[in-house]
């Protein structure tokens, strides 16, 4: 007789929703369960508080399971989260593959440390790097990661997994600090779009010529580049506002950003507005005319997604996967040592009448439903989980 039962993924995330802080690997996860939740039953456990908070969420109790989309979350208490206590959690809930977001994370490695010593012997165990690994990301705290990757190198700490990449480049950086044995391990899966994008509706905001209206949302932090493109608004013409959303989380680098702040011309308005709640961040999005965010490296850039399918155009580095913006009218991608390609481009939006921004609206609108329709590729999903 055919087994019917759903097979249980169990996801061990340092930090998950309720939290707000920390970005891309909460929406990845989000977004599959979403998807796939019909299909799997996900177990998530995560800790019980935010990056950097010292409270736990309110209404959240250690030991107790919490529907959240799809999945059911257990949230861990400080004491549950050092490495016997989670190995008993671990154990203690019957699973089928178990997953680990990002490869620096301090949960993950507790896991795999457990697993050298044959104390998790979970046959099935997948592991997303969550760009860790690139180039950009590794530049921040450089030292200690090249350390810590030549470390477990040694320990042969990651030997064995089973990979998920979300894009070629992503499977080559596996590759280069974990050998050329993982290479047909890896599986390389896009990661899904928020579901929510399937039905946006256009925005009816009015655009003036010579005026603009710039939205950056993201983590406050070096690797999101802010201070660049605050340095890039000082050469631009015309009236703009730009606001600014995202947890301050480095009140060093906001600090920096607010003297560049401090030092623009009258025509640029900059306002900080706090964190968008998750649920909020497309309609955000929609009252913009531009979503800008010369970052130093994303392996996906759920932001970047959230704004096309606002139909908010993106102006965006070359240091994400996003390719074919312009040709498609929905956005553009600059190098980082091209300061006066981004500042071309401001002032090209600056100009631009309402009918053109209507234009860049619908195109990015349509770039994302395209992305949507050609990511869904659920076979290689099932694949990764050991469903043939």
């Amino acid at each position: 007789m055919a087994d019917t039962r759903k097979k249980t993924i169990l996801i061990v995330i340092q930090r998950y929703l309720p939290g707000t802080k920390t970005g891309g690997p909460v929406r990845s996860i989000y977004n599959l369960v979403e998807w796939l939740g019909d299909e799997f039953d996900f177990r998530i456990v995560t800790l019980d508080r935010d990056s950097g908070d010292t409270e736990p969420y309110p209404d959240k109790e250690p030991g107790r399971w919490y529907m959240v989309g799809k999945g059911n979350v257990r949230y861990l208490a400080p004491h549950e989260a050092g490495i016997l206590a989670l190995r008993r959690i671990i154990h203690a809930i019957p699973h089928d593959v178990l997953h680990l977001e990002s490869v620096l994370a301090a949960t993950s490695i507790k896991l795999l440390l457990l697993r050298r010593l044959g104390m998790v012997n979970d046959e099935m165990i997948t592991i997303a790097p969550r760009g860790h690994l690139g180039a950009g990301a590794l530049r921040q705290k450089s030292f200690k990661k090249q350390v810590f990757l030549r470390l477990v190198q040694v320990l042969n700490l990651y030997r064995g997994l089973v990979w998920s990449a979300t894009s070629d480049g992503e499977r080559t950086e596996i590759i280069r600090y974990f050998g050329k044995r993982e290479a047909n391990r890896i599986h390389v899966l896009p990661n899904l779009p928020t579901r929510a994008a399937e039905t946006n509706t256009l925005s009816s905001l009015t655009k003036l010529s010579g005026h603009l209206q710039i939205i950056f949302l993201s983590r406050i932090s070096r690797k999101k580049n802010l201070h660049f493109a605050l340095e890039t608004l000082r050469h631009i013409t015309g009236s703009v506002v730009f606001d600014i959303y995202g947890p301050l989380e480095d009140e060093r680098y906001w600090s920096e950003c607010q003297t560049v702040i401090e030092q623009l011309p009258s025509n640029v308005q900059v306002k900080y507005c706090g964190v968008v709640p998750f649920e909020q961040t497309t309609a955000v999005m929609s009252q913009y005319d531009l979503f800008f965010l010369p970052t130093l490296h994303e392996n996906y850039g759920h932001a970047i997604f959230e704004a096309l399918s606002a139909g908010c155009p993106v102006l965006i580095s070359d240091q994400t996967p996003w390719e074919g913006l312009e040709a498609a009218g929905a956005g553009w991608v600059i190098a980082l040592d091209n300061q006066a390609g981004f500042v071309n481009v401001i002032n090209l939006c600056v100009e631009a009448d309402h009918d053109t921004a209507v234009y860049y609206r619908r195109s990015a609108q349509r770039y994302a439903e395209q992305y949507v329709r050609e990511s869904m590729q659920m076979e290689q999903f099932r694949a990764l989980f050991g469903i043939k």
